[in-house]
């Protein structure tokens, strides 16, 4: 019977050690989480000009606006801190939605990026993520096209979303 004890002793006290540490490690995680998050800056996006589409004519079935040259393109800016590395992704193909109705229309998104605030010199960006560096101000440029075939789209209001990521490197 002595044994006994002793032997539930000692695993009742293996099974608190392994609890406590379990919580402790448990703590410890919590506690890096938090530090973590106060210590990772975020970058700001500003839109500056929407996108306008209102009253663009199409051209062989085909609304297009090149963010490289067109005042109708939409203009947004990443504010950051100077000089730090950044990756832009974003979704190239969405959907735009009849507000009166369902039907649908593609859109393809094209965008352009620059350190400058000069759209004529930006730079074409590729959907998949790339890596880009914020300039001396912590700013980082964009202008935001695309193009929609409008060739069986019934008239009307259309609306969508398009996502844009940027995260530090």
């Amino acid at each position: 019977m002595k044994n006994i004890t002793i032997i539930l002793g000692f695993l009742y006290l293996c099974c608190g050690l392994g609890f406590s540490t379990v919580t402790a490690q448990n703590a410890d995680s919590q506690f890096s989480i938090n530090v973590s998050a106060d210590i990772v800056s975020s970058v700001e996006i500003i839109t500056i000009r929407p996108m306008n589409l209102s009253d663009a004519k199409p051209q062989n079935n085909q609304i297009h606006i090149d963010p490289k040259s067109s005042r109708r393109a939409g203009k947004m800016v990443a504010v950051g801190n100077p000089n730090d590395k950044i990756r832009i992704s974003f979704l190239e193909n969405r959907q735009l939605t009849q507000q009166s109705g369902s039907q649908t229309v593609g859109f393809q998104y094209r965008v352009t990026g620059n350190t400058r605030d000069d759209q004529a010199t930006a730079e074409k960006l590729n959907a998949e993520n790339r890596d880009f560096r914020l300039n001396d101000e912590g700013r980082f440029y964009l202008w935001i096209g695309g193009q929609v075939d409008v060739s069986t789209a019934p008239p009307g209001n259309y609306r969508g979303d398009f996502t844009l990521e940027i995260e530090y490197l």
